[in-house]
């Protein structure tokens, strides 16, 4: 199950958000509580009908279903909660399917940052406040995020996809939720899983539920329970609006409940599907590497790439 573990586990967006605008000083407001979307435990509806569908229908549908590109290319606005301070940026990407993926992301029409990512690289610019950059590979920000962040992750996160778990398709078990009136994928009995979202049972391991649209199949909310981290993740999407012949969702919402919280809301304004795309990425010669002192290495001066 590590695809799907990982694939819910962390919202790469507001990773890169995080690691962007983490030395940026903004608005301080009063912190409120991020909600968190769960499954209510009442009698089920007998105004909703759903037929009765395998773990595998359910996921072959999810596929089927899913944005389908060669090139895509779109625009974004961010609200980023981290904790009790606010951060707003504009986010413009270009993504070749299962090759590449280039930000610019932009704060009051300034260009603050700009990445490239590869399925085995990463490279940061950043130019807001200093002029620094980062290269490397995943293994730097994953140890510093405590996660498992890889290419297909943020890909399907962008998008509103699914990550390639299909192997493990026999072990979810699927279900009905008819208070919501959507089918639900989940590791846990459609009994246990009822009952942890009501708050009448902890879970003693990791979990993760992805729900289903009826009719399209699109996944509108997915939430993940780290048990021994105690983070909590939920994702969901609204808005969907035809891309060609496909759905997209035109508003997410990511929240991550650990040591701090974090939720972002994100709004996309365009997305163009297989329009050829160029990714411009090169770090000016005055710009200085970002000092990374990894696991035990004294030396600070110690950089990625």
């Amino acid at each position: 199950m590590n695809k799907l573990v990982t694939y819910i586990k962390y919202s790469s967006i507001v990773v890169f958000a995080f690691v962007v605008f983490t030395g940026c000083k903004h608005k301080k407001h009063v912190q409120e509580t991020v909600p968190v979307v769960t499954v209510p435990d009442s009698t089920e509806s007998d105004r909703c009908k759903l037929d009765f569908k395998s773990g595998k229908v359910l996921a072959k549908n999810m596929k089927d279903n899913e944005l389908d590109f060669k090139y895509a290319s779109a625009k974004f606005s961010c609200d980023l909660t981290l904790d009790n301070e606010d951060h707003s940026f504009s986010v413009s990407v270009r993504c070749k399917k299962d090759s590449v993926i280039w930000l610019s992301i932009s704060k009051l029409g300034i260009d603050a940052a700009r990445a490239l990512i590869t399925k085995d690289s990463v490279k940061i610019m950043m130019g807001l406040t200093e002029k620094k950059y980062f290269k490397g590979d995943y293994t730097y920000i994953n140890d510093l995020l405590k996660s498992d962040l890889d290419y297909d992750m943020i890909q399907a996160l962008l998008f509103g996809n699914s990550a390639a778990f299909y192997d493990d398709d026999d072990k979810l078990k699927p279900g009905k939720d008819k208070v919501n009136c959507n089918y639900f994928l989940s590791t846990v009995k459609k009994r246990t899983a009822k009952k942890i979202n009501s708050g009448q049972l902890q879970p003693d391991e990791n979990y993760q539920t992805i729900w289903l649209s009826p009719t399209t199949y699109k996944i509108v909310m997915l939430e993940y329970d780290d048990v021994k981290t105690k983070r909590k993740f939920n994702a969901c999407y609204e808005d969907f609006r035809p891309v060609d012949k496909f759905l997209a969702p035109f508003k997410l919402t990511y929240s991550i409940t650990a040591e701090k919280i974090i939720k972002a809301d994100i709004r996309y304004n365009k997305i163009n599907l297989n329009e050829e795309q160029t990714f411009p990425f090169k770090i000016p010669a005055s710009y200085e590497p970002i000092q990374i002192r990894q696991n035990n290495d004294p030396d600070p001066n110690k950089t990625g790439g």
